[in-house]
């Protein structure tokens, strides 16, 4: 059997960043392609000219000859027309071998979780479909923003609090440091590629094993939202699962507006304790459509809080009002009827 010689997978020396990390990690783990391609990092054209593919360098972008930087003025691909953020080199590759990244991610995923899992989680076209369209929008196309330049919030807004947690600040401190003497580039580039595929790994794996398999759950508890109370505005998870992401989809799709205000749910599967959690006003903030009663937050001591609330299995209710918990049901039920009623009370007073 003749040997099969690996690809050659170039980028640009120097310090290294997020997007061509991340693209030579795709390419070389988990394309067929490029699998475990030899990775040059140089900015001499004669050698990138060797190369079979060449990511974030060069000037080009002609997929037909495996060139993708995004460099030159005359970039300005998207991943798709309902996207406005021009690729970085990790969207353009994931731009073109997004689906295969995906399939063979996955694919290792569940092999490695196969003994580990309580539900059979196929993996057809349309989880690969979700998968790849999800995994762009909330991982890739922030890596493309921040390579860009493009702000994540308007210049007008100030940040309350700092986040260095991300993928590029993690890959970003891992480039030599100018105090050091004997740092070798292409050995911490290798380190960085680790860090972007647990990263991506993570990405599919919570997705795929977790978020996904939820959504029937998640249709299926808004629709039965009636049997918690006639209202509508509170429905029941028999499971905690992820709930977020198929709320805020469902509430699209079913029409239902800003109806729902509370969401029930165990603490765990063994149903011991039960918590009760607000309907964000607008997805990915905190802001709540109705708050916990406000004369019920923050209160640590335990018999304070049982004669405040009249509620005598009730555990705790968060400072701001946006969860809280109690042994049974029935008290978190309660406790979300009770807010509501002092929401509304509290607007028709305004009136």
């Amino acid at each position: 059997m003749a040997e099969i010689v690996p690809k050659k997978i170039g980028t640009h020396s120097g310090a290294f960043h997020c997007d061509e990390v991340l693209a030579c990690l795709m390419l070389s783990k988990y394309t067929s392609e490029f699998k475990n391609g030899v990775i040059t990092r140089t900015r001499e054209q004669e050698i990138l000219d060797q190369q079979d593919i060449v990511v974030d360098v060069g000037g080009i972008y002609d997929p037909s000859k495996h060139r993708y930087d995004h460099h030159q003025k005359s970039f300005v691909d998207t991943f798709s027309s309902q996207h406005d953020i021009r690729l970085s080199s990790a969207g353009l590759v994931y731009k073109h071998f997004g689906q295969e990244i995906i399939k063979n991610v996955a694919q290792s995923l569940l092999d490695e979780n196969k003994d580990n899992l309580n539900i059979e989680i196929p993996l057809n076209q349309e989880t690969l479909d979700c998968l790849h369209q999800r995994i762009y929008d909330g991982f890739i196309l922030g890596v493309d923003g921040n390579d860009n330049g493009v702000e994540q919030y308007p210049l007008d807004i100030k940040p309350t609090y700092s986040d260095k947690t991300q993928l590029k600040f993690r890959i970003g401190r891992l480039n030599p440091m100018w105090t050091e003497k004997n740092a070798d580039e292409n050995v911490r580039f290798r380190s960085a590629m680790e860090i972007a595929d647990i990263e991506l790994r993570w990405q599919v794996k919570i997705l795929l094993l977790s978020v996904l398999p939820a959504y029937d759950s998640v249709k299926q508890s808004v629709l039965n939202r009636f049997n918690t109370h006639p209202s509508g505005e509170i429905f029941t998870l028999e499971t905690p699962v992820p709930w977020k992401d198929h709320l805020e989809d469902l509430e699209k799709s079913l029409n239902l507006g800003k109806q729902i205000k509370f969401i029930l749910f165990p603490e765990s599967p063994a149903k011991k304790a039960w918590r009760i959690q607000s309907i964000p006003e607008n997805w990915g903030t905190f802001d709540q459509r109705v708050s916990l009663k406000e004369e019920w937050r923050g209160i640590k001591d335990m018999t304070e809080l049982k004669n405040v609330t009249k509620i005598e299995d009730i555990v705790f209710v968060h400072n701001s009002g946006f969860i809280g918990g109690a042994k049974s049901y029935e008290s978190v039920l309660r406790m979300g009827l009770e807010s509501i009623e002092a929401h509304n009370a509290k607007l028709n007073n305004k009136q």
